[in-house]
């Protein structure tokens, strides 16, 4: 018995017994951890009995045999050594050896026997796998133990007896270890387990044999191989510790912490079995090359006709060391790559979602802290932490580069334990020489550090830019369509490729750096290599034999392999470390404070605060321009309406926001009560449904979810029929839903694009209504809806029995419509409180007749057309007229008098009234129609499909698509030449070795199986018969490394040069034709579907398919070399080959398939987070303010899982690949050895160890192919994923030759012939044959009810929509003839929705610097955001007033603009449209969101200023147009009436009369459109 037999299982069994008491301490001090919800039953089986009794018994019964047996044999011993005494023989070694063995046994015989104990049943999981390793141990040295029982001689040791009974010992020890091993490594962990009945994936709970072989993916496996696509449903859920919500939770736990500490700890375990993994790993990595220098010695030393035993030993060692090597190292790999990986990509995504739902907003985020000092506020408004552009490349770059990165960080663990081991044998083997290399090695990695540096400054440029452009593209896609009214699409093209174009710089730089790193790490191992032979030949003088040059050549072979994927992993490093910093910048970012709220139910209020949008640091002065609302002194009543106004730009949305913790508190008290969490699972019964500390919001801006309109009421609340219908209802949508063809179940798409802007605000309330908040924020609701419905919300909606007891903030410019009905006024201007108060003081200190005169000339003109044409055949009736404001206090107080809302005196001294919620105000027959149901019989349709992705192998075409963007004929002849000569000079460093380490033998002349190498010898004897100095082998070795050093690092440059030219190329293909494509795609297509090819996708392209590519290339030819050389040596292998080609064949076939449809389901599920995370960061104080950000944080949970588990599944299909073919490899390099030693008379030790080592090199090459291949063709998906935007319908020509003049249109005349538009061939027209004509500089009115064809002619007009027949003709050009760019950038139309971007406001103004800054000015004081020269001289500017902050023109832009309201944002739309100067004007509802007052300053601007231009006016007040020249009225698609306002008011069957009628407004209409005609008369 040797030292072998029992030391290892010792060594084993004292390692288990202090991991087990440490382990048992550890689960007492242990951190709470979430409970596992997984369970054992599923739908189909409820009841799974799961036991391991039998085997525990055998494996207990086994230990006690092992036990019986060894004590037996120990006592035979001993006896047989006292008899023995007086001879003076005592063996002490065997008995200690066997005494260790017993130890052994009844250490596991302690442990079989508490794993069979059911009170601990949740340790037997980890006791069994304790035995299998103890078992396993021991079965391995039983087989060296049986061998030296047999074998090795015992002359002098015993009696026959005791050489016998030792036999039968080592026999029944094998058999019991082997028998013992079985049954350990095939229980099962744990019975099947069930997530809410999916499967959870058996490497959870499956045997050791089949978790260390990955056998759970087969059934994955065949399902790929029988169906053409996998989805979601066929994957098994992720093991319970890698579900986001676990993963986060435990980041969370230490969130105090630096965010590479919270990494560490929330995945210690995972990195201690990845650590002992590695160290396995490193240990067993040199143990072949061990086998392999006896092998080959034996070979140089073996006598002839000598038996082969001791080769046959070799090989066998060989191969099952070579299979421990491959099992230790997928170990690694499935720790690093499938659990870490994972676990760190789901947490930091979580976690930065979690991050965005506390963030404040416009909080800034710097980069860099050098930066810190010296940034502008310019430089700031271009930094923003809430841009999300850039939070999503944190959660699509930076995670995945982080994650990327814990799968190789233990590469500077094996890294030292590998080279340390290999300078050992060297130094074995060469002695001092190895010194003189591990020097050299020393001296060239400080090398390294310079190019480190560089390349980390690189990585955050190049990141920055990467973020600047992502983001771009994001404002870009929010506002696509104000981008192609104004035909600014190649402009912001360019704009965008300008910084591409520096991106690209960056990359190239950064390729330059890989490719220093590739020559300092190809040249290490290589200069190493020669500085060793030089010292070991030439300075001390010995022969290179071919043992000694052969191992060496291995040895460093493989650390080659060892250091050629350090540049690499040293460039994750950077990356990571890059990425962490700036994913810990982003988590350290300002947080709304909770504190800064006092979360009162019994007040709501202000108290002596000031508040301001924007949050600096502590050492960070407010800005000069900084809007700010000082000693705010207000109280709300609670379950009272009040109502707050003011001007455009006063702060009444700050004001609203202050009280929802979404600005800066900067002194002061807020009370406002605060939604919490559990809101979302009332009672069946619906009992106490409104709950005091509940708030809701409907923001003035609409936050919809792109679901149904129902899931978007709802908002996560149970449906209750009766509770919703009442809402619809109240919220008037019944007669929307009876339109719309899927009802309330109609998707209305990103941010509601399928709804109108009253639609989506009356959505928005309606949520609000349907809530449990008995405070309810409504910001300016009612500017998006008609002066009808304006009235049936306020009756039945706001002061209607839904809202009976609830407190309601108003915010509108409605003044007049809900003044009866408040009972708090608070009026704003310039940020401060002018008046505020309860009602009945404030119409006692005539207060109230000053807020009321301020709303003089805006309320009585609330006149919207739409719904007035809808009631087209109601008669008027007979109080349409103004009733006179009657007060008792001041009958004659003129202010009161000339108010345009009739208001009693009762009505405001009783404002409770309202809370009986009857009115008197009129409502359509719609709104009281209880009958009809929401809902559509039928599926409703998808507005937004499930996106899609290709299915089986990827396409030639885009093979094609990707090869051409490289390069053409030239590039690809080149690389392909590159790759083979690199190879082609490895081979010859090897068989020059050969050659040299023969040198010195007398019998050259040996006959080599092949005719190849006796040629090529025979030739080289030729050429060297008087040439065998030292120096002519060394110095030809020398010349060779170096061309195969630079051959190796040309080869991955070339491709990175062809790389570069793809990554522009496709990304300019892609941006054209994104920007080309017709806004149906936009609204079919989720912006973050889009997004998510210019950020992660081109991800891929950039950084990592040009090296998978060079890395597959490399890979096949070294195959190929491989397969060539070792057939030259000995023929058999050709046999041996083939046949494990079938194998390598149909493995891979299987693996390729399947991890295609991962990767595939891995880039389609991305896009889903990334949408998610844009709806949140849109409607993140709407999700705030509902409390629903649990619910938020739990759908991103839910959808970062569905997104991980292909992801999980495809590395771990890696891992099944990797160890089979490694395996078959083992399996290859024992028949090779097998071959030699059959062959030993025609190869001398030289071939066989070129052969030898190539063969062991063979596995690894044809598995890295495989996977080199899946990886590029993986890779290749986010080029199928380009290709596929690559094909999406354009719109027409951009131009089209000839061009119109350059003065087109002179005139402005526009004329109509026949048109007829169809949405879709399929659809029914929406124009109907129309025919009309528009003079140059006439203005006219479009009006008509909801469908009649409004928006389509302006559509029609811009050639949004081609017509199905007819003609559109400006100043005698038809527009189809005309490219849509020089069409639309001659017109100018001024959309509804402001649409700003991140910046200045002079950025916003002349976004592509074409103004003079003057003219910008100007613009402004058109729109009236700057007071008129005369007026800013008369002002008088207190201390305390807020500046203006129009008047700095580099005042910051947030993106969106969301630091200025609703109206400064469609005021500055408005100013930038006018600079244009264009003939011909189309205003869509442009002043939807203005106060009264300055919409009518702005219509008189228009009509001084543009009296040389064709105005075409979307009416949304009929005031707004009836002074105009001409009134287009449009009903069902047909022009039904085209004439003056004064004919058609005066013809009173005319449709436009009984509009008026409608209105409410008919005298005052009719007045104004008599004074406009007298007006007219006068002039002429």
């Amino acid at each position: 018995m040797s030292f072998f037999d029992a030391i290892p299982p010792t060594i084993i069994a004292l390692g288990s017994f202090l991991f087990l008491t440490i382990e048992y301490y550890n689960k007492n001090d242990s951190s709470p951890q979430i409970v596992n919800t997984y369970t054992t039953s599923s739908k189909n089986n409820q009841n799974v009995r799961f036991s391991t009794v039998k085997r525990d018994t055998i494996k207990l019964g086994i230990c006690i045999i092992q036990v019986s047996l060894f004590s037996f044999l120990l006592g035979w011993k001993i006896d047989e050594n006292i008899r023995k005494v007086a001879n003076k023989y005592l063996p002490l070694d065997d008995i200690l050896h066997i005494g260790l063995l017993i130890f052994c046994w009844f250490y596991t015989t302690i442990i079989a026997t508490i794993a069979k104990k059911p009170y601990l049943k949740e340790w037997n999981k980890t006791l069994n796998v304790h035995l299998t390793i103890i078992f396993s141990t021991a079965f391995l040295c039983s087989m060296w133990y049986l061998r030296t029982t047999f074998i090795t001689s015992i002359d002098e040791v015993g009696s026959d007896v005791t050489v016998d009974l030792e036999k039968i010992v080592a026999i029944c020890n094998f058999l019991l270890s082997l028998i013992a091993t079985a049954v350990a490594i095939t229980t099962p962990r744990g019975p099947p387990l069930y997530d809410n009945g999916r499967p959870v994936t058996p490497m959870s709970y499956s045997s050791i044999l089949d978790f260390i072989t990955f056998a759970a993916m087969t059934q994955l496996l065949k399902k790929a191989y029988y169906r053409d696509v996998l989805n979601d449903s066929d994957l098994e859920q992720l093991p319970f510790n890698l579900r986001a919500l676990t993963a986060h939770h435990n980041l969370t736990v230490w969130r105090s912490k630096s965010l590479l500490y919270r990494i560490w700890m929330a995945n210690l375990r995972i990195m201690i079995y990845q650590l002992i993994a590695t160290v396995f790993t490193a240990l067993l990595f040199f143990v072949p090359v061990i086998f392999l220098y006896y092998f080959l010695e034996y070979i140089q030393k073996k006598p002839l006709n000598e038996a082969s035993d001791w080769g046959y030993v070799c090989i066998f060692g060989l191969s099952i060391s070579n299979a421990l090597l491959y099992l230790s190292w997928t170990q690694q790999w499935y720790w690093s790559a499938c659990e870490f990986n994972s676990s760190v990509r789901g947490m930091l995504n979580a976690e930065i979602y979690a991050k965005s739902l506390r963030m404040l907003n416009g909080s800034y985020l710097n980069d860099n802290e050098e930066n810190k000092n010296n940034e502008s506020n310019s430089s700031k408004s271009n930094n923003l932490a809430a841009s999300v552009g850039k939070i999503t490349n944190l959660m699509a770059v930076d995670t995945n580069r982080i994650g990327r990165f814990s799968m190789w960080w233990t590469t500077f663990i094996d890294c030292p334990i590998q080279i340390t081991i290999a300078l050992y044998f060297l130094y074995q083997l060469l002695g001092v020489a190895s010194i003189y290399a591990f020097i050299t090695l020393v001296i060239i990695l400080p090398i390294n550090q310079l190019v480190s540096r560089y390349f980390t400054k690189s990585q955050n440029k190049l990141m920055k830019f990467r973020d600047h452009r992502v983001n771009l593209m994001n404002e870009v896609l929010q506002g696509i369509r104000m981008i192609k009214l104004f035909a600014w699409e190649k402009k912001w093209n360019d704009k965008i490729l300008d910084i591409r174009k520096s991106e690209l710089k960056e990359l190239f730089k950064a390729f330059l750096c890989l490719s220093m790193y590739n020559l300092i790490w190809l040249a290490t191992p290589v200069l190493v290599t020669i500085v060793m032979f030089y010292f070991y030949t030439k300075v001390q003088g010995n022969e290179l034999t071919a043992s000694i040059a052969f191992t060496s050549i291995t040895i460093f072979n493989e650390l080659r392999y060892v250091l050629s994927y350090l540049p690499d992993v040293f460039m994750q490093a950077y990356q990571a470390i890059v990425s962490i910093r700036r994913i810990g910048t982003f988590l350290n970012s300002e947080e709304i404070e909770s504190q800064s709220v006092k979360i009162n139910t019994l007040k709501i209020g202000f108290e002596n605060a000031s508040v301001a949008w924007n949050k600096y640091g502590e050492d960070s002065e407010m800005s000069s321009n900084e809007f700010v609302m000082k000693d705010l002194n207000i109280e709300f009543p609670i379950g009272k309406l009040s109502i707050v106004c003011g001007p455009t730009g006063s702060g009444k949305t700050l004001l609203l926001m202050s009280l929802l913790r979404e600005t800066n508190l900067i002194k002061g008290e807020i009370y406002f009560p605060q939604t919490s969490e559990d809101i979302y699972n009332p009672d069946s019964l619906m009992s106490n449904w409104i709950l005091d500390n509940c708030v809701a919001l409907v923001a003035q801006e609409s936050f919809l979810q792109n679901a149904s309109i129902r899931g978007n009421i709802t908002f996560g609340l149970p449906y209750h029929e009766e509770r919703y219908k009442a809402v619809i209802k109240a919220c008037a949508l019944q007669r929307d839903f009876e339109i719309l063809e899927d009802g309330d179940l109609t998707e209305v798409g990103e941010k509601g694009l399928t709804l109108s802007g009253g639609q989506k605000q009356r959505c928005s309330l309606a949520r609000a209504v349907y809530s449990r908040a008995k405070h309810i924020i409504i910001d300016d609701a009612l500017s998006a809806v008609d002066a009808h419905t304006a009235k049936h919300l306020i009756s039945d909606c706001i002061t209607g029995p839904l809202m009976n007891e609830r407190t309601i903030i108003l915010v509108t410019h409605h003044v007049g419509l809900v003044l009866t009905k408040a009972d708090y006024v608070v009026s704003l201007k310039d940020g401060k409180v002018e008046i505020s108060g309860n009602t009945e003081e404030l119409k006692s200190s005539g207060a109230l007749a000053a807020i009321l005169k301020e709303a003089n000339n805006r309320i009585d003109f609330e006149d919207i057309v739409e719904i007035a044409a809808e009631n087209i055949d109601l008669k008027r009736p007979n109080n349409a007229s103004d009733k006179e404001i009657q007060l008792a206090d001041d009958p004659d107080d003129p202010a009161l008098r000339e108010s345009s809302e009739s208001i009693s005196v009762n009505e405001i001294s009783e404002p409770t009234v309202h809370r009986g919620g009857s009115t008197d105000a009129t409502t359509f027959t719609d709104f009281q129609n209880d009958n009809g149901d929401s809902a559509k019989t039928g599926t409703p349709r998808k507005l937004t499909e499930e996106e899609g992705y290709a299915v089986g192998a990827v396409e030639f075409k885009v093979y094609l698509t990707y090869i051409l963007a490289n390069g053409r004929f030239f590039f690809w002849f080149m690389a392909i030449l590159l790759f083979i000569a690199a190879r082609f000079s490895q081979v010859m460093e090897n068989w020059w070795l050969k050659i040299w380490s023969n040198a010195h033998k007398d019998d050259v002349n040996i006959l080599l199986y092949d005719p190849l190498f006796s040629i090529s010898d025979k030739i080289l004897s030729l050429i060297s018969q008087d040439s065998h100095s030292l120096n002519y082998y060394f110095n030809i070795y020398v010349l060779i490394t170096m061309i195969s050093i630079l051959l190796g690092v040309l080869r991955f440059a070339w491709l990175y040069y062809g790389s570069l030219r793809a990554s522009r190329k496709l990304h300019e293909d892609l941006l054209h034709r994104v920007m080309r494509a017709p806004l149906r795609f936009f609204d079919t297509t989720p912006v973050g579907r889009i997004l998510n090819r210019f950020s992660r996708d081109f991800e891929d392209i950039d950084s990592t398919l040009s090296n998978t590519a060079g890395e597959f290339f490399q890979n096949v030819i070294m195959m190929i070399g491989t397969i060539i050389v070792i057939t030259a040596v000995i023929k058999e292998f050709i046999i041996a080959s083939l046949i494990s080609s079938v194998a390598y064949v149909f493995l891979g076939r299987l693996f390729a398939k399947c991890s295609r449809n991962m990767k595939r389901l891995d880039s389609v599920t991305k896009s889903p987070i990334y949408s998610h995370f844009g709806e949140t960061i849109i409607g993140i104080s709407t999700i705030r303010a509902y409390g629903a950000t649990r619910r938020f944080m739990e759908e991103m949970l839910l959808r970062i899982d569905v997104n991980n588990r292909p992801s999980f599944m495809k590395f771990t299909l890696d891992r099944w690949l990797s160890l089979r073919f490694n395996l078959l490899g083992s399996l290859l390099t024992f028949m090779a050895g097998i071959f030699i030693l059959w062959n030993l008379d025609k190869i001398d030790a030289g071939l066989a160890g070129l052969s030898l080592s190539f063969a062991m090199a063979f596995s690894k090459q044809i598995m890295w192919s495989v996977r080199y291949y899946a990886e590029f063709e993986m890779g290749l998906n986010s080029v199928e994923r380009v290709c596929e935007f690559l094909e999406i319908n354009q719109e027409a020509a951009p131009i089209i030759e000839p061009r119109p003049p350059a003065s087109w249109p002179h005139n402005g005349n526009i004329k109509v012939e026949n048109l007829l538009v169809k949405y879709s061939q399929e659809l029914e027209p929406v124009l109907h044959h129309i025919s009309f004509e528009i003079f140059g500089q006439e203005k006219v009115g479009i009006v008509g009810r909801t469908g009649s064809g409004k928006s389509t002619i302006s559509l029609s007009l811009l050639r949004f929509i081609e017509p199905s027949d007819g003609r559109i003709f400006i100043d005698g050009i038809d527009t189809s003839t005309v490219g849509v760019e020089d069409l639309r950038s001659r017109l100018t139309i001024i959309p509804q929705d402001p649409i700003l971007f991140s910046g200045t406001i002079r950025s916003n103004l002349d976004v592509f610097s074409q103004y003079e800054e003057h003219e910008l000015y100007d613009s402004l004081r058109r729109v009236h955001l700057l007071p008129s020269s005369e007026d800013e001289q008369n002002s008088t500017i207190l201390i305390d007033d807020n500046v203006n902050v129009f008047k700095d023109l580099d005042t910051p832009i947030n993106e969106g603009g969301k630091n200025l309201s609703q109206g400064q944002r469609q005021l500055l739309c408005l100013a930038r449209a006018l600079l244009k100067r264009s003939k011909i004007i189309i205003m869509d509802e442009a002043t939807s969101s203005i106060d009264f007052a300055m919409d009518d300053k702005v219509q008189k601007m228009i009509r001084r200023e543009f009296v040389d231009c064709t105005v075409l006016c979307i009416a949304h007040r009929l005031r707004t147009v009836i002074d105009y020249d001409r009134i287009l009225v449009l009903d069902q698609g047909n022009v039904i009436e085209f004439d003056s306002p004064y004919i058609l008011i005066s013809n009173t069957n005319s449709s436009f009369y009984q509009m008026c009628q409608n209105s409410g407004e008919f005298d005052i209409l009719k007045a104004l459109i008599l004074k406009q005609k007298n007006s007219n008369t006068n002039e002429f």
